[in-house]
């Protein structure tokens, strides 16, 4: 993860968490309203279910959709930190 104080772009936040799994299949991250910023449109109106994976704060959300070699806590960790480094003021 980078350490500025700026805030981290979509499509960065999506580059780090692809280079921290190999597992993921799609990925994207979403404004508060649930617009696709960058990624996968398809996951637009993700739920958390089987292989999904969605955080989401006040401003941002990410959802992931994994294969099944992902360790899912750890990728939910890696998540939350690109949420928090989206949201950087």
């Amino acid at each position: 993860m980078t350490n500025g104080s700026s805030p981290l772009a979509p499509e960065a936040a999506l580059g780090w968490l692809r280079s921290l799994s190999v597992d993921i299949r799609e990925a994207a991250v979403l404004d508060a309203a649930g617009a696709v910023l960058a990624g996968d449109r398809a996951l637009a109106s993700a739920v958390p279910a089987r292989r999904v994976i969605v955080v989401a704060s006040q401003g941002h959300g990410i959802a992931v959709r994994h294969g099944r070699r992902a360790l899912e806590g750890l990728l939910r960790a890696d998540m939350e930190a690109a949420l928090e480094a989206l949201e950087r003021p």
